[in-house]
């Protein structure tokens, strides 16, 4: 449901938006029981009427999957960095169910870095949290294991954050024996199913940065990332063979290999990252070298940064596109079966949206931080533009975390990472100029997380440097106050003459213009009026401050002077319920937008008794170009193999029969030239004529019989030209072309008989 589900009607002369009249029929013969009954954790009374979301919190929609595992029954579990779920398809790509939700307790999940489906279908999780969660087939939590640190049983899988820097951690089982890739700990472990037995197989030092795990028999293969190769061993750890001739982009060679599966024939496929490609390898004792398919890009069969891969009893391999938000699924030559996933990049998705701010005219845009984008939201709900770039790509915004507009209707996008303030036009929705830098001293930030404009002044909450600094909105510094310990939020009256700021301590504090305190109000706790990790807040026309009390999973509302007028929300994934809520603001239609940010979506609540100023017209919104994608260098062309099976008898047969293979999916021309042997005397040259030209395609580690075939006229002429004599010299062109690189070209000169 979008906004257009629930636009209000307004009080004077604000006309009612057409595309809600319905509803709103709907929400007068309503009675106030139903709206409190849908309004979770409201106190003293729901402050909305009705609520609708925008983006999905899971259901389809992948933010970086990095890790797949096929159970059993053929279910596929697929595992993204952002979601902080697990999602189960059937093969066909159907959704059938979710596994647990963000947080950081057990059975809650945080950025997941690998899954495992055992025999007995129950599913192994390692976690961003630095744990072993292990879950049945309904999703109920059976036990965890492990926590941070360096000892035995413990982990050091990393937190991840998006694209650029994944979680690690490898998980595979085997009867009642499960491995873990212990990634930034550079070692292996094994443990019993019931996390008992703690045992390091392969301590620091073998290894760099361990990840994808499969197991054949009682052969244990890992990818061994940083060290661009696999390396083979027994449940022990003792090593049997390597595999890889070291970093680079030949058909034997890795550029940090991430995951790894076995099929049912023993034949090895590797997800190979920055290659932007899979690797097949034969079975055991030699795992040769035999094919690989892929290159980087967004269409079909094309990827960006697989990460994981798994095979199922068919021999059909899961691929995570992780870059692409996609589950690809090839043969075993590299023939594309199908593709799913709704991408958390797309059009009105998010992931962990964090700022947001309105215009003048009811228009929202939503820091939407891991993406490296704004999304401006229209009042109905539709998306008005995109401004900046989703990741991975040019990256305009590398971390925006707060938003807000001038009276211009120019948008002021705070930078966490860069620690600068970026100023997008209006007209045309690009970056036209920044304000501040990194640091320490004037008129720089660090680590900043909030903003704010009144009275042509910007107001920064300068985390890092546990101070509030101010700019003019065209760029000057105008100073900076230090008495506000770690801030994460502010907010500015109209007229400049009080600053709320929500701070570590989980206080609001209200300074004058000068900076001096004159209120503080709030304090650690759950009941009305206290606060837990107070995140971003806003004031709305009355002068009422919004805050979304992050740590407590809720909106709560307090008077100028911290009256306690009311509080909703609680912990959970239906509509009013929150995971770790970060920005709020109340618009000139008296709609409450929330960024509800570790589930991935954006919360509207239309409010019954709104404190808003009139919607005034605004300039239009610009739409950039889309923006371009990375441009990686293409991969080498094809490997092509090519034997000659037989040079006699050509006049008889009229064919020359060759087995021609590619180590990629390819085309095949095979052209060449049929030359008498040995020159006539009568004759100045000897006799020749050109073969027609033959072409086949392969599939990738495939070679098939080619049969460069004369016509009869030919045969005919070469009799005539060549009476008695048979011997002939045969010069052949193959070439080789793939979807992506320079084509491969084999020459061979030969002798032959007529």
């Amino acid at each position: 449901m979008t906004m257009a589900d629930i636009i209000h009607r307004r009080r004077g002369s604000l006309a009612t938006c057409a595309v809600a009249v319905a509803l709103l029929a709907a929400l007068a013969t309503a009675s106030r029981a139903d709206a409190q009954s849908a309004c979770p954790g409201a106190a003293p009374v729901c402050p909305y009427s009705a609520s609708s979301q925008i983006g999905q919190r899971a259901g389809g929609v992948l933010r970086f999957p990095q890790s797949v595992a096929i159970g059993p029954d053929g279910s596929v579990y697929v595992a993204d960095q952002s979601s902080s779920v697990i999602q189960v398809f059937g093969s066909d790509g159907s959704l059938r169910r979710e596994i647990g939700r963000a947080g950081t307790r057990p059975g809650e999940l945080t950025s997941v870095g690998a899954i495992t489906v055992a025999a007995d279908n129950t599913l192994f999780v390692a976690d961003g949290s630095n744990r072993i969660d292990r879950f049945d087939a309904e999703g109920n939590l059976l036990h965890s294991f492990g926590r941070r640190g360096t000892a035995v049983g413990e982990f050091n899988f990393g937190k991840g954050g998006g694209n650029d820097a994944p979680a690690g951690g490898g998980l595979v089982t085997s009867g009642n024996l499960l491995f873990v890739s212990d990634s930034l700990n550079n070692r292996l472990q094994r443990f019993n199913l019931d996390g008992s037995g703690a045992t390091e197989i392969v301590p620091p030092g073998l290894l760099y940065n361990p990840r994808g795990l499969a197991v054949r028999g009682q052969r244990l293969i890992v990818a061994d990332d940083k060290n661009h190769r696999l390396v083979a061993m027994d449940f022990g750890g003792r090593v049997i063979r390597t595999v890889g001739s070291g970093q680079g982009a030949r058909g034997n060679q890795f550029s940090f290999p991430f995951g790894v599966a076995v099929d049912p024939r023993g034949r090895v496929f590797v997800a190979d990252d920055i290659n932007q490609r899979v690797l097949r390898f034969g079975p055991q004792p030699d795992y040769k070298y035999k094919a690989r398919w892929g290159s980087y890009g967004t269409g079909p069969g094309q990827l960006a940064y697989p990460r994981a891969i798994a095979s199922d009893a068919t021999g059909a391999l899961y691929v995570t596109n992780t870059g692409n938000d996609r589950i690809d699924v090839f043969d075993n030559t590299g023939g594309l079966l199908r593709s799913w996933g709704v991408s958390g990049r797309g059009k009105g998705q998010f992931n962990a949206p964090l700022g947001v701010a309105a215009d003048a005219n009811g228009v929202r845009a939503v820091a939407d931080s891991i993406n490296g984008r704004i999304e401006l939201l229209n009042p109905d709900g539709s998306i008005a533009s995109s401004w900046g770039s989703p990741a991975p790509g040019p990256t305009i915004l590398r971390s925006p975390v707060a938003v807000a507009f001038d009276g211009a209707g120019d948008a002021y996008v705070l930078d966490q990472r860069r620690a600068r303030i970026f100023v997008f036009a209006r007209a045309t929705g690009l970056p036209a100029r920044t304000i501040a830098a990194q640091g320490s001293g004037p008129g720089r930030l660090l680590d900043p997380s909030a903003i704010s404009i009144a009275a042509g002044v910007i107001t920064v909450a300068d985390s890092g440097n546990r101070r509030i600094v101010r700019f003019s909105t065209a760029g000057e510094y105008l100073g900076a106050w230090t008495n506000t310990g770690t801030v994460r939020g502010v907010a500015v009256t109209p007229d400049g003459s009080r600053t709320y700021a929500s701070a570590s301590d989980n206080r609001i504090t209200v300074f004058d213009a000068q900076g001096a305190v004159v209120k503080q109000f709030g304090g650690l706790g759950r009941t009305l009026g206290k606060l837990s990790a107070p995140a971003q807040i806003a004031l709305d026309a009355g002068g009422k401050l919004w805050v979304a009390d992050r740590g407590n999973n809720r909106i709560q509302r307090f008077g100028p002077d911290g009256e306690r007028l009311g509080t909703f929300g609680e912990r959970g994934i239906g509509t009013g319920q929150f995971i770790n809520p970060t920005g709020v603001v109340v618009d000139c239609r008296g709609v409450l937008t929330v960024t509800d940010t570790r589930n991935n979506r954006v919360q509207q609540f239309l409010l019954i008794a709104p404190e808003a100023p009139p919607c005034v017209a605004t300039a239009p919104i610009g739409n950039p170009p889309p923006p371009k994608a990375p441009t990686l260098p293409p991969p080498l062309g094809p490997e092509l193999a090519v034997k000659v099976l037989r040079t006699g008898k050509l006049f008889t047969t009229r064919q020359l029969p060759l087995r021609v293979g590619c180590d990629t999916i390819c085309r095949v021309e095979v052209t060449g030239t049929l030359t008498e042997r040995t020159k006539p005397k009568k004759r100045k040259r000897a006799f020749s004529l050109s073969l027609r030209p033959t072409v086949v395609k392969l599939a990738a580690g495939e070679s098939q019989i080619v049969r460069v075939k004369l016509t009869r006229s030919q045969v005919t002429r070469l009799r005539r030209a060549m009476k008695s004599r048979r011997s002939l010299t045969v010069t052949l062109q193959i070439e080789a072309a793939a979807d992506a690189g320079e084509p491969t070209t084999v020459s061979r000169s030969l002798t032959a008989r007529g």
